[in-house]
């Protein structure tokens, strides 16, 4: 839905912006990001982006990046449906800016998360809330339908900020996708939407953890 207003850049072009001022932002995790990072860029780790992308600046290009640009992406379209124009994707991201020659801090840095507002649970957790919960697969289509925690209703993470009338507000909330780092997204986007925290609950580990611990999901 959001392809045509994010673009891939190499990492010469991404350069050239970053030469002429441009923001960039690493959506890495706080442990990458504490290893090696873009010379001044800021970090806003994807598991906390729709709380705090609004630090992200609007009056200037915006590039995003992660390790190879997947995660990136995400984030980069999650932007311009918020509304922000001149972003940016890092094709590829650091690794090959790295294989560009281009440079790279890896001087030492204290970051860290902000304090989660949702609830993480695990696989043997969630099974517990279904009876209950309003259950939400972040991923897309076609990802639901290989396989989904039974009962999930299918809302891809870029359709979300148009579809929070679909969500109850007075039933907890359990939010998939594979991992958890989408479904975490979500999580806190709904919190900022006022959905109270002590009700948001995030799928820790996804689908992943969800068919390691041997439980069923439909098709």
């Amino acid at each position: 839905m959001y392809e045509t207003q994010v673009k891939d850049l190499t990492p010469e072009e991404a350069k050239r912006l970053y030469d002429q001022g441009a923001a960039f932002v690493d959506v890495r995790e706080v442990e990458e990001y504490a290893q090696a990072r873009i010379p001044q860029a800021q970090l806003i780790p994807l598991s906390e982006f729709a709380a705090r992308y609004g630090e992200i600046p609007k009056d200037r290009p915006v590039v995003l990046y992660c390790r190879t640009g997947n995660r990136s992406w995400q984030a980069a379209a999650w932007l311009a449906a918020q509304g922000y124009g001149n972003v940016y994707n890092l094709d590829g991201g650091i690794v090959r800016w790295y294989r560009s020659g281009l440079p790279v801090d890896t001087a030492p840095v204290e970051a860290g998360y902000g304090a989660a507002p949702f609830q993480e649970v695990g696989p043997l957790e969630a099974r517990r809330l279904l009876e209950e919960a309003f259950v939400v697969d972040v991923r897309e289509p076609w990802e639901y339908g290989e396989g989904h925690v039974p009962g999930a209703v299918n809302i891809p993470l870029s359709t979300l900020p148009a579809r929070l009338a679909e969500l109850p507000k007075d039933r907890p909330i359990l939010l998939v996708c594979n991992s958890g780092n989408r479904s975490g997204v979500a999580a806190d986007f709904l919190v900022s939407q006022g959905f109270p925290g002590e009700r948001v609950y995030n799928l820790e580990g996804g689908t992943y953890a969800w068919l390691g611990a041997g439980l069923p999901v439909e098709r």
